[in-house]
């Protein structure tokens, strides 16, 4: 008789920079999470309300919106007032950090200040 595998901890990463979508996707692949990606802030609420992630990387530079608005939309969803939202962007403003606290993100880290190691280790401690 076969075990039954544990389901796979699902992470969904909302951010339209190519490079840094695939660096963090095949990092926490490996980590055995099951990645989802969206590229803007429209997609990001269209797969999380496909896939239901447990944790979501939010970056707030998107093509379409304001990451901080997408997240607005993701609260409002169904599901997503209890979704985890760990913030990965490049802005390292105090309003932006504020604002996505109000918004119950979990913490906002600063893309250049965090190894791939570090991000992993983060998402691990908000499960």
């Amino acid at each position: 008789m076969a075990a039954t595998e544990e389901p796979k901890i699902k992470v969904l990463i909302i951010e339209d920079d190519v490079f840094m979508g695939e660096l963090l996707m095949r990092a926490l692949d490996r980590a055995g999470f099951e990645v989802i990606i969206a590229k803007t802030g429209g997609e990001g609420l269209t797969k999380f309300q496909e896939t239901r992630p447990h944790v979501i990387l939010l970056d707030l530079l998107l093509p379409d919106e304001n990451g901080l608005e997408a997240l607005r939309k993701i609260r409002r969803s169904e599901g997503g007032p209890a979704v985890k939202v760990i913030v990965l962007s490049n802005l390292s403003r105090e309003s932006n950090f504020e604002e996505a606290q109000r918004l119950g993100a979990l913490d906002y880290l600063v893309k250049v200040n965090f190894s791939l190691d570090e991000i992993i280790a983060k998402i691990r401690s908000v499960l």
